[in-house]
């Protein structure tokens, strides 16, 4: 990628804010050494069963000293040929997510996303660090019982994941796969994850489901109730456990859905031309999994255009592509891949995603990242406080993904873009 040496945006980078994001640096490796010197022990009341009843809940886990039980059910209904921008969505019912981390919950060593459902496709069960893509289970989970117990079981040298006894999948930390475009994928990082004391795991689209710590030294652990680990532990009031019997299977009403809003844009006077936080949409891109998933039609003219705000409403800068070019204010300008022009629909629409996550800037297709620029330096530290985005110049007929567990609408952000779209309804 070639790095543009004259920026256009809104945000200017001075000897001050280089001077401030040293000390902020400082700050923070601090803060991580400190974190890092603190030993995690579970909660004894988590070797009974605990009902997980937040869309995220943090706990402290000593992976290395307990099996890890999940007890899931089976959809009322669900599709094993759902459409590919389904397959990879994380915020679908079947869907389970475990983030893993070390001394500290800044720092955050691997992450497993398993799913109650074989797909057709084999999309199944990834570790970020280890697989280059998702692996397919030996068999349907639990024989398509409702119930199903699961069981990640860590060891020093490899991993194994059962269900209801049986092995569906297994993983060596000394045969990680390389992944061509995903810097975190390579087997240096999945012996990195094996060699890691994960201590405390944050449980993420698991709210209904049920875990709970197996000693695998066979001692039994008295209990006292359940609380999810927060930054002040101290304060919060105890979590009642619920009985491990009879576990009432989730509402759908609980079951927070994902829908497509229209790309509302931003350059109208109602909007400030861009300047009207309620034309933008809050999401925290740099520490989020997810990025911002769009439906749009990919020519070599036509941009699609999104605009980067810091947490006062600030412009950093616009991140914008077709299939002639990619551009970030300030910080990219390059020609757009053959392999991202080739994976558009050849007719219509074609879904992408751009993410953001810890300053690596990627356009995805399908899951599969066919672009990727790391940024560094000032652009990494100026990028890094996008806190909110909106879109600019882009049609009704475009569409974004709004996950409500991830993102926050502004007042004018509305299913007719206050208005100005003719379809849907506020």
């Amino acid at each position: 990628s070639v790095v543009s040496t004259q920026s256009t945006g809104h945000y200017y980078i001075t000897n001050n804010l280089r001077t401030m994001m040293r000390g902020v640096r400082i700050v923070v490796l601090g803060a991580l050494l400190l974190g890092s010197t603190l030993s995690a022990v579970i909660n004894p009341a988590l070797t009974e069963w605990h009902l997980i009843e937040q869309g995220e809940e943090r706990h402290l886990f000593p992976l290395k000293d307990y099996i890890l039980q999940v007890k899931s059910f089976l959809p009322e209904v669900y599709d094993t040929n759902p459409p590919y921008s389904q397959l990879f969505d994380v915020n679908k019912p079947s869907t389970m997510m475990m983030l893993l981390h070390e001394g500290s919950y800044n720092n955050k060593v691997g992450r497993l996303v398993w799913n109650t459902i074989k797909f057709d496709k084999g999309f199944d069960v990834s570790i970020e660090e280890c697989d280059r893509k998702y692996k397919a289970y030996k068999s349907f989970p639990a024989g398509g019982k409702k119930e199903q117990i699961w069981a990640w079981n860590f060891f020093d040298d490899n991993v194994e994941l059962t269900c209801d006894g049986e092995i569906q999948y297994e993983r060596s930390f000394d045969e990680g796969e390389t992944h061509p475009f995903v810097a975190v994928t390579n087997p240096q990082n999945c012996r990195a994850l094996g060699d890691a004391e994960v201590d405390r795991i944050v449980f993420k689209h698991m709210k209904g489901k049920y875990i709970r710590g197996i000693p695998k030294d066979g001692k039994i652990v008295p209990t006292e109730p359940v609380k999810p680990e927060t930054e002040k532990p101290e304060t919060e009031k105890p979590t009642t456990v619920k009985p491990s019997t009879a576990p009432p299977t989730p509402d759908a009403d609980d079951i927070i859905t994902d829908k497509p809003y229209p790309t509302c844009n931003c350059w109208t006077a109602e909007c400030g031309y861009c300047s009207n936080l309620d034309c933008t949409v809050k999401q925290d891109l740099v520490n989020s999994e997810r990025g911002i998933q769009v439906t749009s039609t990919l020519k070599r003219k036509r941009l699609n255009s999104i605009v980067l705000y810091d947490e006062s409403g600030e412009e950093i800068g616009k991140f914008q592509w077709n299939l002639r070019g990619i551009w970030m204010t300030g910080c990219i300008g390059c020609l757009t891949p053959a392999e991202l022009r080739r994976a558009r629909a050849k007719e219509g629409q074609t879904t992408w995603e751009f993410t953001l996550t810890n300053g690596v800037v990627r356009i995805m297709i399908d899951g599969e990242a066919l672009y990727e620029h790391r940024l560094i330096g000032e652009c990494k530290e100026v990028y890094s406080k996008t806190t909110r985005f909106a879109f600019y110049d882009m049609t009704c007929e475009n569409t974004f993904l709004y996950r409500p567990d991830d993102m926050e609408l502004g007042g004018r952000v509305t299913p007719t873009c206050a208005g100005q779209c003719p379809t849907g309804s506020d």
